[in-house]
């Protein structure tokens, strides 16, 4: 195997840049990226997604193209990228992916200059690490505070235009999450509404999928009248890039791990995190403003089959006394 070259920044070179899931991993990636770009602005940067992670990526300066993998068309599908990618005459490739699938998608790319680390498989990289240094072959460092996310303007309008009879503070309120044990409990998620509703704020329901779609509706029926118009449902309403810029049109977000979350992380909005299977800094957030973890012996225990549902015991009361003492409302 030839050994590994950086980049130069001059001439046509190509960069295919993969880490196609999670939500949150992609949000997490994204100062790597850019700061990749801000390093090399002449290297053309592809980021290959699964569907609909793609729509994050639409607009951004960092990226000059996207690969999507449409993974429910199966080897179909698998067979469609792999045949993208070896004719794109990339010259690098970089993955934060570190999976099975991601080391066979390095290995049959056809790349020359390839990045990456795998548990057994660090043979197909020529490189079998994910330092930036190393990649770029000089001192860099990203900037953990700073925002690289970018809301464009009729992103921003749209925003404006589905917030504009909701008095503030606007809370977003990632309702759902990937496993069970990691969501609040509706019965949580209405006490909490209905305190903010009555302080004469507002609530933006956010998720993604039928499961949250039901919770949704659930916590509508279970709310209220005289609240009701002071809640906003958008579950499974919102391209990824839209939700982006309502979590940025809020004033304050709530949710557990799960996706949405990184978002509000990278977008630097006043987030109140709920963790208890999960702690913040087993899963990114460790940066999140406010963090209310459950008082259990077996938090960050990671069992998604528990049957303690541990969350119940974060109070609303707790979330709401958190965004009662810090908004200007």
């Amino acid at each position: 195997m030839v050994d590994y070259r950086p980049p130069k920044g001059i001439g046509e070179e190509k960069m295919l840049f993969i880490r196609y899931s999670a939500l949150g991993d992609i949000v997490r990636a994204i100062p790597y990226v850019a700061t990749i770009k801000e390093t090399f602005p002449s290297l053309h940067i592809t980021w290959l997604l699964t569907h609909p992670y793609e729509d994050l990526m639409k607009g951004q300066p960092f990226v000059d193209d996207v690969i999507v993998w449409y993974r429910g068309l199966g080897c179909k599908g698998f067979l469609n990228i792999i045949s993208k990618i070896r004719k794109s005459s990339f010259t690098h490739l970089v993955s934060l992916q570190g999976t099975d699938r991601s080391a066979v998608i390095a290995l049959l790319s056809g790349i020359e200059n390839r990045a990456g680390r795998h548990d057994w498989a660090s043979f197909v990289y020529n490189l079998p690490r994910e330092d930036l240094q190393e990649i770029l072959g000089r001192t860099i460092k990203i900037d953990k505070y700073r925002r690289y996310y970018k809301v464009n303007q009729k992103l921003k309008s749209l925003t404006d235009a589905l917030l504009k009879n909701l008095n503030r503070p606007r809370i977003a309120c990632v309702i759902g999450a990937s496993k069970k044990v990691k969501r609040w409990p509706v019965s949580n998620w209405v006490g909490f509404i209905t305190m903010i509703t009555s302080f004469g704020g507002s609530a933006i329901l956010l998720g993604h999928g039928r499961n949250e779609e039901a919770l949704a509706q659930t916590i509508e029926d279970s709310l209220q009248e005289k609240h009701n118009h002071k809640i906003l449902n958008l579950v499974s309403k919102l391209r990824l890039n839209e939700m982006a810029a309502l979590i940025d049109g809020c004033d304050y977000v709530v949710g557990g791990d799960t996706g949405p979350m990184h978002l509000a992380l990278a977008l630097q909005k006043p987030a109140i995190g709920l963790f208890g299977p999960t702690l913040p800094e087993q899963v990114g957030l460790s940066d999140i403003r406010f963090k209310l973890i459950v008082d259990c012996p077996l938090k960050g225990c990671q069992k998604w089959g528990c049957n303690r549902r541990c969350l119940s015991s974060v109070r609303p009361e707790r979330v709401f006394e958190i965004i009662k003492g810090d908004c200007v409302w």
